[in-house]
């Protein structure tokens, strides 16, 4: 890179880091969030003083089938251990917190204790007291027709009339069975199964890869494809809006004599993305990222992290690069973000495919937008998070990215210049493509 580039590069970065606008925005987005969600908490806290409990539900059993169990009955039961695990900070969360949210969650991994009742009034009057959630009552003829009445005074798809349903209809199986069968077939009937799922690994063996390993480990791509869009769409913006404003004033044409357009249009590109992706990095940093590190517990490979980021380099240099170069063919700023913006379609299409990579993601679609620019680096974050990925496509993709860059900086070089000079008049593609191919 030339001198007059990084000139271009500190000038760009600094003068928009300096700007009060992006000041307050940076530091008082996340004070902002964190007001609105204090609010949002706190009203929340108030209305679950008046919402009914959860946790517990009668039953009044006109049917005499029902076994009453000493403890709570979860339908969450034949979840195997290690997604407990995964999710016992959300157990703990919701321990120590009484709003509607925490309490679903709460009743939801606990399960629902059943309480007896002889007769609708006496359970109605304990859920008019608000002892209870919810009442369920088994008339007498349920063997014939299956058929249970539930009074719910809630009308919340979180109440505990909707989610009592599960453990009540696993405390019906297990009531039917009593004395029928042995418990450890009523068991076994309730979890028929209990899969153990080897994976082959790259060494030629098979080990064990249970679902939350496999979610931890595709939380970091998808960490990086989802800040690639972001960015996109923040700094990028960011970009077309700097560019925007020379070209109305026409301080661009002052600047163009003293340097070429390609180092103008990567000084640009770097700078303001740079002040762009800092802005979402400190977002990042203070909110979201401490959350998924604490809930989803990820784990970072160094090498996964390594790849990511180099796709996520050279994901935003081509599609920066296009988007500026395509923007400053419109006439007005709404028109340059509208044109610009046009690309990002490009690194949203994986999104799209996303179930395809992540069952299949050494098949024929990921391998088609693997090899295809405005789509790699989305498609191969994915897939490096699901593993198994050869070798050669990771070199041959950064290989065909970097080489995609240094194309379209040079052809968009040569649009920028001619763009940024031309005012009043928006050019047909014929013209587009001469620009390209005549222009310095």
């Amino acid at each position: 890179m030339k001198g007059k580039s990084w000139i271009v590069v500190r000038r760009e970065f600094l003068s928009t880091v300096k700007r009060p606008s992006w000041l307050i925005g940076t530091l008082g987005m996340p004070v902002f969030v964190g007001a609105y969600v204090g609010i949002a908490f706190l009203i929340t806290k108030s209305a679950a003083k008046m919402d009914q409990p959860v946790g517990k539900a009668g039953i009044v059993d006109h049917s005499g089938i029902v076994k009453f169990e000493a403890g709570p009955t979860s339908a969450l039961s034949e979840v195997p251990d290690e997604a407990r695990a995964a999710v016992g900070q959300a157990a703990r969360m919701a321990a120590s917190s009484t709003n509607p949210a925490s309490g679903a969650i709460k009743s939801l991994l606990s399960g629902t204790t059943f309480l007896p009742y002889p007769d609708e009034k006496t359970a109605l009057d304990a859920l008019s007291r608000k002892e209870i959630g919810a009442v369920y009552v088994v008339p007498q003829d349920y063997v014939a027709k299956g058929a249970i009445t539930a009074y719910d005074p809630s009308e919340s798809i979180l109440s505990e009339g909707k989610l009592a349903q599960a453990p009540l209809r696993r405390l019906m199986v297990k009531s039917l069975m009593a004395g029928a069968v042995a418990p450890e077939v009523s068991d076994r009937i309730l979890n028929p199964v209990n899969v153990t799922t080897l994976t082959k690994a790259p060494d030629g063996g098979w080990t064990e890869r249970g679902l939350v390993a496999m979610v931890r480990q595709l939380g970091v791509p998808f960490g990086f494809a989802i800040m690639l869009l972001i960015s996109l769409l923040t700094a990028a913006g960011q970009l077309i809006q700097g560019v925007s404003e020379e070209k109305e004033s026409r301080v661009i044409e002052i600047i163009l004599s003293s340097i070429d357009a390609k180092s103008l249009l990567l000084g640009k590109l770097l700078g303001l993305g740079a002040a762009g992706l800092l802005q979402l990095a400190i977002w990042l940093s203070m909110a979201v990222v401490p959350l998924l590190l604490l809930v989803a517990g990820m784990t970072l490979s160094p090498m996964v992290v390594l790849l990511c980021l180099g796709y996520f380099v050279l994901g935003f240099l081509l599609f920066g690069t296009l988007i500026t170069a395509t923007g400053v063919i419109g006439t007005t700023a709404k028109d340059m973000q509208q044109l610009g913006m046009f690309w990002a379609i490009g690194a949203a299409i994986p999104m799209w495919f996303s179930m395809f990579l992540i069952k299949s993601p050494n098949g024929t679609t990921a391998r088609i937008l693997s090899y295809i620019p405005l789509t790699a680096p989305v498609t191969m974050m994915m897939r490096i998070g699901g593993g198994g990925v050869p070798w050669w496509e990771v070199i041959l993709t950064l290989a065909t990215l970097a080489a995609s860059v240094l194309v379209v900086i040079r052809f968009a070089a040569r649009l920028f210049r001619t763009g940024l000079l031309m005012y009043g008049k928006r050019p047909t593609i014929p013209e587009i493509f001469r620009w390209m191919r005549q222009a310095d």
